[in-house]
Order: C-alpha cells, then structure tokens, then sequence
C-alpha cells in the first residue's frame, strides 16, 4: 500500500507543479513572504501589533511570516489542490485506476498525500524566504533554525495538512466539487481566521501562545502591554513602531497546547480525507449505479455506452468478411448542391452566444441578481456605495470564472481555434464577461447618480469592468477557474474593508488609487489576456 500510494502522490504532484496556477500561487506565496518584514519604505504588512513590531530575529520573523503563510495558502492553496479527483474522472484515469488492485483508502490517501505535497513545497519556499528577509533586514544575522522553522512545523503545516483533506473531500461530494463548494470555502476561511483571532473561540493559528508571549516581551521592554492587540491580515499602517525583543518560539514552548493543537489538526485531517471513504466508490460503473452518494453520477450512461459498443463490436465481427457495399467507388459532391458561402458580420451573434454560455446552468442566479437589486433600490443611500455595490460584485464571481476557460472544459479548444477571428471570439467574451458585471451593477450605480454622486457612480462603473478582465486573463493564463476564485475573493475582501490600495470600485471615498489608474488597470488586464492568447495560438 504505501508504494501506490507514494507513487500516486508523487506523480500526481509532478503533473500540477507544472500548471500555471501553481506558479502565480507560488509567486504570491513568495511577494506575502517579503512583507513578514516589510522591505524598503513599504508600509504593508501581515501581522499587526498597536503600534509595536518586534526586531527582526529568526523567531519573529518566522513566527509572522507562517502566520501569514497560513491565511494565505489555507485560501489560494485549496483551490489549487481541489479538483484531482473529478479530473481523474473527466479523463478516464479513474476508470483505469478502477480495474486495478488499488483499494479506495489508497487512492484517497494518495490524493490527500498528493495535496500536501503542492503546499508542503510552497511552504518550504516560504521558509527560505523568511530566512533571506531576516538577513536582508540586518537587524539581527543570528540565525536560530529552530525558532525560525518551528512555527512552520507546529502551526502552518499542520494546518495546511487540514486544508488538502478537505480538498480531498470536497472533491467527492459532487455538490461542492464546482464554484459553490470555492465559495463555501471562503466563508469557512473567513470564518475561521476571524475566530482564530477572538477571544473564547478555538485558537487555531495559536494566537493566544503567541501573544501572551509577545506581551511578556514588551513590558519586558518596559512598555504598557495590556492594551496591545494582535492579528493576522494584509493591512497597510503609516505610523513608526516602537520595537521590541522576541525571540520566538522554542522547544521549551511546545507545552501550553501548541503541540497538542498541532496533534489535533493532524488527526482531523486524517479522519477528513478518509471519510470519503464511505461514499466514494473507486470510479466504479456497477457499483455506482443507483448507489446513495456514488462519485460516478453519470455511470449508468457509461455503462450503457459500453454495453453498445460490445454489441456493435460483435456486430463487426459477424459481418467482417462480408465486402463493404460500394467498394472501388468514389465519392464526390454535386458542386450545384452545395449552399453558396455568404459574407457578414457575426460578432453580434458571437456576443450573444458568449453571454448565453456564461449563464447556462445559472437559472438561480437570477434570483440572487433581483434581491441585490431590491436591496440597492430600497437602502438609505449611505448604504449604496458600502456594502452594497461591493456584494453586487462578488455574486457573479462564479460566472466570471467561466470566462477563457469554458472552450477547454468542453474539449472543443482546438476545434474553436480553427475558426477564424479567434481574437473576435476572445473579445466577444470579454464583452459577455462586462455586460453580466453593468448588470449587477446598474442599480447601485443609478442609485448614486440619483443622489448627486456622480463621481462614485463613474469610480463604481470603471470598477465593474476591472473584476472581468482580470477574470478573462486568469482564465486563460490557467486554462480552468479555479484560479480567479482564488485571487478574487482575496481582492474583494480588501476592498470590502476599504484598504485603499486595492480600492478599485471607490468605496474608500478618495484615498484609492483613483478612476484613471483603475481604468488603465482594466484596459491593461484584457490587454495581457488578448496578448497572452494570442501568444499561445500562435505557438500551437
């Protein structure tokens, strides 16, 4: 058993760390890294203390930064690693697996195995980094190995362990394999790093270990501790620090429920990506047929689909030496039968079918549309601009990340990229991808024009034509969506809590980045999408 299930983890991490979205999660997880302590005149940071930041030893700095490692890949490190197992499924890897001795805990186990293994490496890479930012820094080039990984051993990966089970099992539970279970997700991430960092609540990251002995520290420095708060967060704070000494977490430290916390995660992740085990049914046909909670929804067609090609097979057989009728005869078309060609334009019957695909399947979506809009037309006006423009924005994030995928989810890429006007095509999209976004948006946006702000109406719809062209080049870069629903929700939430360097639909009230930055922003993202796919059809 655990050579299969090594060489399916291994395989299976080999394939995904050479996907796209591997890379840009990567390269995110290595940006989130330098800002542990922040490089330059930088004001960002990821773990805030009121007006206190400790010097930059090992212990600190990788303390802080697998705190924030741990916010960051339990989001975007889940939507990469879900969607193994449906793969397997798509492209007959299942049925392959189901004839071969490989029992279900196996496969499961390799898959969660598989899972660690894509955020296990990330993780890895942030540790080094946090190792080059203490140097960097220069406030202290004592490195202690201990202190400096220990939070990554105790407090992340243990974590992380967690999140690829739950991978695991989204993937088998057909309702949340697709965009709703990324959104169920998110609000469990949320949920969970806001609870982490109250008071009463179960203390996931440690928090409580950390910052009672952060406090000990600062009175130790003769500084007033009682009032000192700590989290966990991308925030942006102009003031100067006053600094402190800490030297981290040790062995001596590993009391007090930070080891046995570490334990408990390890073991619910265990119970969590075996669990599928009472549902899941190895991908096969017969088993899956009529079963409660089978993997194989459609297994009776296959079954069916393969009784019929037995039968037709066998048909061949009987019949194989009999001539074929018409042999040594040509085949040739009546030229006068033929339809003469007829020139036009077809972008407006393209936009249309763009629009149409994006909405298939999303009768309910219509619903949520029409209370948002009964919302925004019924809100005191202060309610318009926040929160309610910037729900409207978040509700089609499921249809957004259809756009410059679908082709490939459907096997017909290559088939569309031999149609002429491919750009056209790609351009018909992105304009299907806006019009689902001015129409989210057209109440909230009427709203303010009604009330004379007209300025936050402009920022408002500028803001509306960002999310799809970002959507248009993640799709394409990525060749799936799974990657927009990772960066997305991230740069809503940022925006939803007013940080004004992310503040593309204004609700900040003029301290974001302006209309004209966020429109050049837009036009730069379609841009790159157009460039990048244009690249790529050129190189097939």
């Amino acid at each position: 058993m655990a050579g299969t299930v090594t060489a399916l983890a291994l395989a299976d991490f080999r394939e995904r760390r050479r996907r796209p979205a591997y890379l840009v999660v990567l390269l995110g997880t290595l940006a989130l890294g330098l800002l542990a302590a922040p490089v330059g005149s930088s004001t960002w940071q990821v773990f805030q203390i009121s007006g206190y930041r400790g010097l930059y030893t090992s212990g600190y700095v990788g303390t802080v930064t697998a705190l924030g490692g741990a916010v960051w890949l339990a989001l975007a490190g889940f939507n990469i690693t879900r969607g193994t197992v449906p793969k397997d499924e798509r492209n007959g890897v299942g049925q392959i697996l189901a004839a071969t001795p490989m029992t279900r805990p196996s496969y499961l186990f390799g898959k969660f195995c598989s899972n660690l293994l894509v955020l296990g490496s990330m993780l890895l890479a942030l540790a080094v980094t946090a190792f080059g930012v203490q140097l960097v820094k220069g406030e202290s080039y004592h490195v202690d190995v201990v202190r400096l990984l220990l939070p990554f051993v105790l407090i992340t990966l243990p974590l992380l362990a967690l999140v690829a089970a739950c991978a695991v099992l989204f993937d088998t539970l057909p309702g949340l394999r697709g965009g709703v279970g990324a959104l169920i997700w998110f609000v469990v991430w949320l949920v969970g790093i806001m609870a982490s960092q109250a008071s009463g609540a179960y203390d996931l990251l440690s928090m409580e270990r950390i910052s009672e002995s952060m406090r000990r520290a600062i009175s130790a420095a003769g500084h007033p501790a009682e009032a000192v708060r700590f989290g966990v967060g991308l925030t942006s704070d102009d003031k100067t620090p006053v600094t402190f000494d800490w030297q981290g977490l040790g062995l001596g430290d590993l009391g007090g429920g930070l080891l046995a916390n570490a334990a408990l995660l390890v073991a619910g992740s265990l119970v969590a990506a075996l669990l599928s085990v009472l549902w899941f049914r190895r991908f096969d046909p017969s088993a899956a047929i009529g079963a409660v909670g089978a993997l194989v929804t459609g297994a009776k067609g296959a079954a069916d689909r393969t009784g019929a090609e037995h039968a037709d097979h066998a048909d061949h057989a009987d019949h194989a030496e009999e001539p074929a009728a018409g042999a040594g005869t040509s085949f040739g078309l009546d030229p006068s039968l033929l339809t003469p060609p007829r020139m036009g334009s077809s972008f407006l019957p393209t936009l249309v079918g763009e629009v149409r695909v994006l909405l298939q399947g999303m009768r309910w979506w219509w619903l949520g549309t029409l209370a948002l809009a009964v919302l925004a037309a019924f809100v005191p006006s202060g309610n318009v601009l926040h929160p309610v423009l910037p729900l409207t924005v978040l509700w089609p994030v499921l249809i957004w990340s259809r756009m410059g995928n679908h082709a490939g989810a459907g096997s017909i890429d290559d088939l569309l990229a031999a149609c002429p006007a491919a750009g056209r095509r790609l351009l018909a999209g992105l304009l299907a991808g806006i019009a689902v976004a001015l129409a989210v948006t057209a109440v909230p946006i009427v709203r303010l024009i009604a009330s004379g702000d007209t300025g936050a109406a402009v920022a408002a719809l500028v803001g509306a034509l960002v999310v799809p062209a970002l959507a248009m080049l993640c799709g394409i870069v990525s060749r799936g969506p799974r990657l927009f629903q990772a960066l997305y929700p991230l740069l809503w939430y940022a925006m939803f809590n007013r940080i004004p360097e992310v503040d593309f639909l204004g609700v900040a009230e003029g301290k974001g980045p302006g209309t004209a930055a966020v429109a050049a922003a837009a036009v730069l993202l379609a841009a790159l999408a157009l460039g990048v796919d244009s690249v790529r059809r050129a190189n097939r």
